[in-house]
């Protein structure tokens, strides 16, 4: 792990980008947000003990959020390979690892349940969303995808 500091403002990560580590925050706050533009929004913010850009140390890829520091902040990072090296040394840092990955879960469920005041389901919600968009047969990844998700 290294420590790295951002300065109030700061774009730490977008949403979108390739990543492949991880920070906990060891001092000051971020906000999370998804979207982008004038569709932006918050979707949480984040402080000291913290982490965040956690998806990437199981399997790196896309970011799903964009990170903006909301006061000076300093990080401890770790990258992809550093992590699986510190978990196979010592497995059990895996399980407060997996807490925080369960809670965020959880919160997403609950940040999906609370856009479906009739908590009619995941399911539902997406046939909605498929109806409103019209056919999507012309895209196979999109046509997929909702496939998957429906069932």
């Amino acid at each position: 792990m290294k420590t790295v500091a951002f300065k109030a403002g700061e774009t730490i990560i977008c949403e979108g980008d390739e990543g492949n580590t991880a920070f906990f925050i060891v001092d000051g706050s971020v906000e999370v947000w998804i979207g982008e533009g004038a569709r932006a929004k918050i979707v949480g913010a984040l402080g000291e003990g913290e982490v965040f850009g956690e998806m990437c140390l199981i399997e790196p890829g896309p970011r799903s959020a964009t990170v903006i520091a909301a006061t000076d902040v300093e990080c401890l990072a770790t990258a992809y390979e550093d992590f699986i090296a510190a978990i196979e040394d010592n497995p059990e840092r895996a399980v407060g690892f997996m807490k925080t990955l369960v809670r965020r879960l959880r919160q997403m469920n609950e940040l999906m349940e609370s856009a479906d005041p009739g908590r009619r389901g995941l399911r539902a919600m997406v046939r909605d969303w498929r109806k409103s968009v019209g056919p999507v047969e012309a895209d196979p990844a999109v046509s997929a995808l909702s496939w998957t998700m429906l069932w």
